[in-house]
């Protein structure tokens, strides 16, 4: 056996004199013979790192070693900056990630530096870690009812430099919103108000904050309850009958149950734009019963027209009313002669689709019309006639018209007849 083992040695020996034998392509990465690595360099983060973030740092060889290679790390003050005791190259390989671990025993005020030291025996290698103010705390209201705002308060462990420090927030429902970003102002330790929004919700709902800064982040949970009302039998009525010209139509909206935490907003629509509604009405806690509303519609509509009433969350009531072409002028003829008889025109915004009645009347006898005029359906005028009696001097009648509880007042003057 011996003798076989010898001779194939012989053989492989003659080969390898002959033919050579191929190097392995990874022949550098399994380690260059004669090589005995030493640490090379030790890299950390160019830039400074935030207080109670997580950073990570490179130990480099110069040559890649056949075996594992320990680098035994220091830091030169482990209150502020963790490292392992050691990190291992793998065989074949000349770097190895190592991670670094910051904490916040204090604040920092300025430039603040801890040294990092690889050693591999008698060799070492120290490198500064430059620190700045990191995320220290994250307060937040616990609970609030949805469509409440929320409270934060947060801050770092010292002053914010020059141009501020930028903190990045998230949810996790869209029920709170927040802005994607706070700047911390120069000089200043935190930040608090009232940055989160939230909006009303039907059901409960656990909603994280988070805030960041790089390598850093920090918690916060509020409960967001949900926001229910109940109005009870709500209604929106009126007379059903209005008379357009710009006068106000008066309607009640009934709410049987008080207004919850918050108030409420009732908001107010119709299916015809030309309508003049009112503004969005705000309604505070415990509001209840009938409350007025006005609206209002232009000369010309002629025909029904539903007013909604909406508020957000719970619903929306209607109120649908006839409304009718608005009183749009008393037309008389000018100059007005005293001892004249004369033709009058009431005119309409629009025409009528139902007959309606104006009734007229004036403050000084002087001027005489007719206690009523119709304008038929299909129309939007209608013509009268009119006296005056003999007058010596100028006289000033005021002749009033009246259309369905609208009122319209005009000032006539009357000359003394020409000679």
């Amino acid at each position: 056996m011996k003798l076989v083992r010898a001779w194939a040695a012989v053989v492989m020996a003659a080969a390898t004199g002959v033919f050579g034998i191929a190097v392995p392509a990874n022949a550098e990465t399994a380690g260059a013979p004669g090589c005995r690595p030493g640490v090379a360099a030790l890299e950390l983060p160019a830039g400074k790192v935030h207080s109670g973030a997580g950073a990570t740092g490179t130990v480099r060889l110069d040559c890649a070693g056949h075996r594992a290679v320990r680098v035994a790390l220091t830091s030169a003050d482990p209150a502020w900056v963790g490292v392992p005791a050691r990190v291992t190259v793998p065989a074949g390989r000349t770097a190895a990630a190592f991670p670094i671990r910051t904490y916040q025993p204090d604040y920092i005020y300025g430039d603040f530096n801890v040294l990092i030291t690889a050693k591999m025996r008698r060799q070492e290698i120290s490198r500064p870690l430059a620190l700045q103010p990191g995320l220290k705390f994250l307060q937040a209201d616990t609970s609030v009812i949805s469509g409440d705002s929320v409270f934060l308060n947060f801050g770092v462990n010292g002053t914010a430099p020059e141009g501020g420090m930028t903190v990045q927030f998230e949810s996790d429902n869209e029920a709170l919103s927040l802005p994607a970003s706070i700047t911390i102002p120069r000089g200043a330790l935190g930040l608090a108000g009232s940055y989160g929004k939230t909006v009303r919700i039907p059901q409960d709902a656990e909603v994280t904050i988070t805030a960041r800064l790089p390598g850093q982040s920090l918690t916060a949970v509020v409960a967001v309850q949900a926001w229910t009302y109940n109005p009870g039998d709500w209604s929106l009525t009126g007379s059903g009958t209005m008379y357009g010209g710009g006068f106000t139509y008066n309607m009640t909206l009934d709410l049987p149950n008080l207004v919850p935490h918050g108030g409420v907003n009732v908001t107010f629509t119709s299916d015809n734009p030309r309508m003049n509604l009112p503004f969005p009405m705000p309604l505070t806690e415990g509001t209840s019963g009938a409350l007025p509303v006005q609206i209002s519609a232009p000369y010309d509509i002629d025909g029904e027209v539903t007013i909604t009433a909406t508020i957000e969350g719970v619903g929306s009531t209607s109120h649908t009313v006839r409304v009718h072409p608005g009183l749009k002028e008393v037309e008389l003829p000018w100059p007005l002669y005293g001892g004249q008889t004369f033709e009058g025109t009431v005119h309409l915004g629009t025409v009528t689709s139902e007959p309606l009645t104006v009734r007229l009347t004036t403050d000084d006898p002087v001027l005489q019309v007719p206690a009523e005029v119709v304008v038929p359906a299909g129309a939007s005028s209608a013509t009268f006639t009119g006296t005056t009696a003999d007058v010596q001097e100028f006289v000033t009648v005021t002749l009033t018209a009246e259309l369905g509880g609208t009122r319209r007042e005009w000032m006539v003057f009357v000359d003394p007849a020409p000679e």
